[in-house]
């Protein structure tokens, strides 16, 4: 159960559990090895720390203690992890997990408790049963607390190890999901609306790692779209590896189009060759997919058919996180993760400039391609790689 941590002072230990990743058995090591790699990007570059693997844990000690509200916070934005605790260290003896107990609990208000011990070593002399019932006596005994195991307002967990204890009374949930990087590099098309972002989130969970393309039609639209985008990924990407923004002028490939082709094919051809250019990105970047905010039937280019339409010109598989969602569910998860304030800001989507008044909703990929005939593909994607710019962040 998650509590809410209080004013948590300096600390120097710092306990991370993770879910999922126990379920690997043979291959938990690697997973294992990308959450410490990745909790050292996170915050071992502003601080000293050691890093380290520890009984189906990842245990962290600073060279110098710190604001643990702080470091929780922090914490939480890395992907795998579960919840994290700020602790205090003892010896393997029942006297020393006494004194680590009566220091943590110092200062703290609490009408009820209860004390929740865990035995990764079970060489200790004491059964984790008994360990409560010992500690247990002595908190009530300092306190006048009474206890109480089904919902405690303040619960003592003790976690006793190889050769250390560590003792904590608040969590923090983190992300859970996967570390990133573990599942491989994935191109997220990010257009600076309430899904997208939703989408390169999810793909991320999975343990993706992203980088993004923005495709935009200035100078014929605002710059509105790409200052939204930026703002968006640095959100996206707080607490995790560095990344790529690629930005696209789409604008003069979607003049081509609306010159050559009837209007209500309009949206589907240009999204077939964002895909197209966007393929090409991901392949110079060796990212093995795309990841797109589409969802079912969400919009007219939604449609499954549609879908199909605008797949079947890549060569990479297109990921869609977003597929069975609907729109509600979608702000409710962009608000969650922080990206919906800037989302709803107006700009100027590349969708909506030369946007058709009645888009075709069923199409096939022959269908299209005979009206694609008018059109110099090749060129066009050429047109919108050698216009691309590229930003590292």
């Amino acid at each position: 159960m998650e509590t809410n941590p209080q004013d948590l002072h300096n600390y120097s230990s710092y306990i991370v559990h993770y879910g999922e990743i126990a379920l690997k058995k043979g291959n938990r090591t690697i997973f294992e090895d990308m959450l410490v790699r990745n909790i050292r990007t996170s915050v071992g570059k502003k601080r000293s720390c050691e890093i380290r693997r520890l009984q189906g844990r990842i245990y962290i000690e600073l060279a110098e203690p710190c604001n643990g509200n702080m470091m929780l916070g922090e914490l939480s934005r890395v992907f795998g992890v579960a919840n994290i605790s700020a602790a205090l260290r003892a010896e393997p003896s029942l006297d020393a997990i006494r004194n680590a107990v009566q220091n943590l609990i110092d200062k703290k208000s609490f009408s009820s408790f209860a004390v929740r011990t865990r035995r990764a070593q079970k060489t200790f002399p004491l059964s984790s049963q008994k360990v409560n019932e010992e500690i247990g006596a002595m908190v009530q005994k300092i306190s006048q607390a009474k206890v109480d195991l089904e919902d405690p307002e303040m619960t003592v967990s003790i976690e006793i190890l190889d050769r250390h204890v560590f003792v904590f009374t608040d969590n923090k949930k983190g992300l859970g999901g996967l570390p990133v990087g573990i599942s491989g590099k994935v191109l997220c098309l990010i257009s600076g609306g309430i899904d997208s972002p939703v989408a390169a989130w999810r793909a991320m969970k999975r343990g993706c790692l992203p980088f993004y393309v923005h495709f935009h039609s200035a100078p014929f639209t605002s710059a509105a779209s790409q200052e939204k985008v930026v703002e968006i990924v640095e959100h996206l990407m707080k607490g995790q590896p560095g990344t790529r923004l690629v930005t696209v002028p789409f604008g003069p490939v979607q003049q081509k189009i609306v010159v050559a082709v009837p209007s209500q094919y309009r949206i589907i051809i240009y999204r077939r060759f964002m895909v197209r250019i966007a393929e090409m990105i991901a392949r110079q970047e060796r990212a093995q997919a795309l990841v797109t905010g589409e969802a079912l039937s969400q919009v007219a280019s939604q449609t499954l058919s549609n879908l199909a339409t605008i797949e079947a010109v890549s060569g990479v598989p297109i990921l869609r996180p977003l597929v069975g969602m609907d729109k509600q569910e979608i702000v409710d998860e962009a608000k969650r993760i922080g990206t919906y304030d800037v989302a709803i800001i107006p700009h100027d989507d590349c969708c909506s400039f030369l946007m058709p008044r009645n888009p075709v909703t069923r199409t096939t990929p022959e269908e299209v391609e005979k009206v694609e005939k008018n059109l110099d593909v090749e060129g066009l994607v050429q047109m919108g790689l050698e216009a691309k710019e590229i930003r590292d962040m």
